[in-house]
């Protein structure tokens, strides 16, 4: 049993850490800070950005009936059992108004076998998850001259989809047994946003934020600081780093987890 449990226990280390870590980057990579400071517009304008956060992670999880397990992954690590992912963030902001939304759905898998030749017995522990996260706030813009300051509030929503698999085979006698579990929940937010132009076409970026509050997460916060360079009026980059804590405790499911690397994003602007 203790040679199942510890194939088994390899598992979420890989998987959860590629997709609560990457459900984690969910929370606007580019936050309030779509359109720059200086001037109001009478017009809507939008703001499309497909983005990755090369996210290293460290920390304790858990879900429902998978085993407790610590992590401690590089990015690179993380990527090996991505199926699919997708992630983007989309802002409407008009005078000192944003509203401010993003989507991310991952899909992730990884399998296991572990042999014991002397007992003839060989295990093998197989783990899908599906996640999919939303977020939506409202920014407002509270100083707007040489530099600029947005005021942020709004919720995100997660949902995580887990299906186990345990397969031995003794001698010539085989048997499995399946286990699967969900959990979503929603955390609200608050946070502030500050963007400083620097140059022609760069401008320094800041974000933090708080949340959960015991509503979903027990707590949550991150802080963001980065570079944003526009090659034109409507196509920008995004480079900096970003840090992200999340405490999730409730119902067999822990998540406890510290991530933060670089990140990187392409805005599109209409």
């Amino acid at each position: 049993m203790k040679m199942i449990k510890d194939a088994f226990g390899r598992i979420p280390c890989r998987i959860y850490a590629t997709t609560l870590a990457l459900y984690s980057t969910m929370v606007f990579t580019h936050a309030a800070l779509a359109n720059g400071a200086g001037g109001e517009t009478s017009a809507w304008q939008y703001e499309l950005t497909p983005y990755l956060w090369a996210a290293r992670m460290k920390g304790d999880l858990e879900a429902g009936p998978l085993p407790e397990t610590h992590v401690d992954m590089k990015f690179s690590d993380i990527l090996n059992t991505l199926d699919f992912g997708f992630m983007s963030a989309f802002e409407a902001r008009k005078d000192r108004v944003g509203l401010l939304f993003d989507g991310m759905y991952m899909k992730n898998s990884d399998a296991v076998t572990a042999t014991r030749s002397e007992l003839g017995l060989t295990a093998k522990a197989g783990l899908q998850i599906e996640q999919t996260m939303l977020s939506a706030a409202v920014a407002y813009r509270a100083i707007d001259s040489d530099w600029a300051l947005d005021v942020v509030g709004g919720a995100r929503s997660t949902a995580i989809d887990a299906n186990a698999t345990i397969e031995g085979n003794l001698y010539g006698l085989s048997g499995s047994v399946e286990r699967a579990g969900d959990k979503d929940w929603v955390d609200p937010f608050v946070g502030v946003a500050i963007e400083y132009p620097f140059g022609e076409r760069w401008k320094t970026e800041g974000y933090a934020d708080v949340g959960g509050f015991s509503v979903g997460s027990d707590f949550t916060w991150q802080a963001i600081v980065g570079v944003d360079y526009a090659f034109s009026d409507s196509l920008s980059a995004k480079l900096g780093y970003r840090y992200m804590k999340i405490d999730y405790d409730h119902d067999d499911f822990i998540y406890d987890m510290a991530s933060d690397g670089l990140y990187i994003g392409m805005s599109m602007g209409f």
